[in-house]
């Protein structure tokens, strides 16, 4: 069966002019994926499946109207470097670098997210049997929105299998199904002391999330382990516990956050905080 593509060459949201030379969340780290396909002329196999903005049904799904009102009033804000988040000590609003916005962020992220619950809803209607949008992140959470499409009543499903592979840790989709028992949500990541994003990322019980729903964080102490024996922790554990919990929890979707910061060479590196991974 068809492999379905998202790609949406007209995202315009990119960093200032100052920090594109080494902002990781820029158009070209998507469209250099999309050139790579074409030169390894894998293209003309896939399904191309147009992307859409998400609804503000769908986004409220998953966030708050306050978090949606706020990306929408990004529009008309003086482009900054600098972007915020709900979250900080308190339940306030925390800054960071790592983030930006722009006149054009608020629509790239319904598009990203939309994007990913169209190729969702093309796997639920037989159109294709799997697939891959090449989007960014992370204003909008796109795999929770389209993991909510596909449990909503039109999307009618009961039980949808979340991973997220990232050398951070996925707290945000845990938060979001934590209690939420048709959802199983599995988190590959590192853990160490003062890692991003701290104390959360350390692995929950063995076996949490076949009985009772809950997510089930894989985690993974980079110390002074040779690096190749790093990279295969993420393969044991997906064998030894991973499987056997997804195949209890018989899910109907399986949809995957691919982050690929824990490669080898990424540029997004931290001192001592990449994991040194091969494809």
């Amino acid at each position: 069966m068809a492999i379905g593509l998202v790609y949406d060459g007209h995202a315009q949201h990119r960093p200032p002019a100052s920090a594109r030379a080494t902002h990781i969340e820029t158009p070209e780290r998507v469209s250099v994926i999309y050139r790579a396909l074409g030169k390894a002329r894998l293209l003309d196999r896939l399904t191309r499946v147009a992307p859409r903005e998400a609804t503000r049904a769908e986004a409220e799904a998953v966030h708050t109207a306050e978090h949606l009102d706020a990306l929408e009033a990004l529009a008309d804000a003086e482009p900054s470097l600098r972007g915020a988040w709900r979250g900080g000590a308190g339940g306030g609003w925390s800054l960071g670098r790592d983030m930006f916005h722009d006149a054009q962020t608020a629509c790239a992220a319904r598009r990203a997210a939309g994007g990913v619950v169209a190729l969702t809803e093309g796997v639920l209607r037989g159109e294709i049997s799997s697939g891959f949008a090449l989007a960014g992140f992370c204003f909008l959470n796109s795999v929770a929105v389209a993991a909510r499409a596909a449990l909503s009543p039109r999307g009618g499903l009961r039980r949808v299998l979340v991973v997220d592979w990232d050398v951070h840790h996925g707290d945000g989709t845990q938060a979001i199904f934590e209690e939420d028992p048709a959802v199983l949500f599995f988190s590959l990541h590192r853990f160490g002391r003062g890692f991003f994003p701290g104390a959360a990322a350390r692995s929950r019980a063995p076996l949490a999330g076949a009985e009772d729903g809950l997510p089930l964080p894989l985690s993974f102490a980079q110390g002074p382990a040779p690096r190749a024996a790093w990279a295969a922790a993420p393969l044991q554990a997906i064998e030894l516990r991973g499987r056997s919990t997804a195949r209890a929890f018989d899910p109907q979707l399986v949809l995957v956050s691919a982050g690929f910061d824990a490669a080898g060479g990424d540029l997004a590196d931290e001192p001592g905080g990449g994991g040194g991974t091969s494809p």
